[in-house]
């Protein structure tokens, strides 16, 4: 790798698997993983990789911190360089006490951004930067005072939303007619913790984004994909189960581009970031930021390659990411996440299930496509209803390609899985 040498490279998350694969392929970069899974595909490519799962925790960023923290002390003779994604945008604190230890350097945004993000007043700041570049806004009721006030006019379908989450997780859909005083009481918790925003209907998608502290470029977009669009089982479920890289028309881009760049004025962010906002025929309509590397990135490491890690260790932006992403011929490039729909026990690899299942995969279809099969748990694991069990990527030519690949791979799976 160009102008780095020994760099140990330290990712944790929710799972770290993505980031990883994103920069494993570089040289003279070890890299030590801290997250829930520790996956089989993630161990064959880290020096390291401590699993909370393996350890009989349940997912805790604290535990993570405590892991993070014991390892740099027993190896107070190296430097590292870390770069986290989800779940620790959520803890300030915990990015505090990180920047305090001697032998790290925290990458992309630091705790002291996260602490300004986390506020409920810049909420509604983020919503009026977003209106004021072009962006529509839902209807945000942000305290249960608020939520009361305007109970008797609401006739929408609304979201209740906790202030600190991630991944879908925690949402809930309540529906236009809903006895509001029940609402009310059942969502709207004493420490304030969730808020309600109106529902809006339309296309899930996502903006990934490099930031430099002072401006903003556009590294891609996404149709973002949720469990109940790959399962019909899963209904109303808004858990976040993939992405397909997508082009944004010109209008879609400049808001997006004016939005970005004002909010790394205003926040001072770094690193990778993502929005999530929702396209339908009224226009974009902003709905959230994640203010860390997102798992949407592992779609584009082939366009960027080195790139994405000098935006983080050279806080460094190239000026040509989107020109160059418009340029790509993106076919149909897909990241999906398989969720179970009922409690089993992996009997068999999945490596040796794909092996079978890609065998039935019409040959003209195979031969056109790249699909592999990450997030590899062990066998004997077991899963219980509405757990992540692995993932697809998929590079096909079309979408019709797309469609037979991953609605045959995820239905033969299935047999698998009793």
């Amino acid at each position: 790798m160009k102008n780095y040498k020994n760099i140990n490279l330290i990712l944790t998350s929710f799972s770290t698997r993505a980031a990883a694969d994103c920069f494993s392929t570089l040289k003279n970069l070890k890299i030590y993983s801290f997250d829930y899974f520790g996956d089989l595909d993630l161990k064959e490519i880290v020096d390291y990789s401590y699993s909370l799962k393996e350890n009989k925790h349940n997912f805790k960023t604290e535990v993570l911190f405590e892991a993070v923290k014991k390892f740099l002390r027993q190896n107070q003779n190296q430097e590292y360089d870390l770069i986290y994604a989800s779940a620790w945008d959520n803890h300030p604190e915990l990015l505090y006490q990180l920047e305090k230890i001697k032998n790290l350097r925290l990458r992309g945004n630091s705790a002291a951004v996260i602490s300004k993000l986390n506020q409920k007043e810049t909420l509604k700041n983020l919503f009026k930067l977003a209106e004021k570049a072009g962006f529509k806004t839902p209807d945000l009721f942000l305290n249960k005072n608020d939520f009361y006030y305007f109970s008797d006019k609401i006739d929408k379908d609304l979201i209740i939303k906790p202030y600190q989450s991630g991944g879908g997780l925690d949402l809930k859909l309540i529906k236009a007619g809903t006895a509001k005083e029940k609402v009310l009481k059942d969502n709207f918790t004493a420490n304030g913790s969730f808020f309600a925003e109106e529902f809006i209907k339309g296309n899930n998608r996502s903006c990934q984004f490099a930031a430099d502290g002072k401006k903003a470029r556009i590294l891609s977009f996404t149709q973002e994909l949720k469990a109940d669009a790959v399962n019909p089982k899963f209904k109303n479920s808004f858990k976040y189960a993939g992405n397909i890289l997508t082009k944004e028309d010109v209008k879609s881009r400049n808001i997006i581009s004016t939005f970005i760049n004002e909010l790394v004025k205003k926040y001072s962010l770094q690193g990778i970031n993502g929005i999530d906002y929702i396209k339908n025929e009224q226009g974009i309509f902003f709905i959230e930021l994640n203010p860390r590397f997102t798992a949407a990135v592992e779609l584009i490491k082939d366009i960027y390659r080195e790139e994405l890690l000098n935006i983080y260790l050279k806080n460094e932006l190239a000026a040509d990411y989107l020109k160059k992403y418009l340029k790509r011929d993106l076919g149909l490039s897909a990241k999906v996440i398989y969720y179970t729909d009922h409690n089993f026990k992996l009997k068999k690899t999945l490596s040796e299930i794909f092996k079978i299942i890609k065998q039935e995969i019409p040959p003209r279809i195979l031969a056109e496509s790249k699909i592999e099969i990450k997030d590899l748990p062990k066998k004997g694991e077991f899963f219980k209803k509405d757990d992540p069990v692995f993932s697809l990527i998929i590079k096909s030519k079309n979408k019709n390609d797309y469609l037979s690949i991953k609605n045959l791979v995820f239905s033969e799976f299935k047999k698998y899985f009793i």
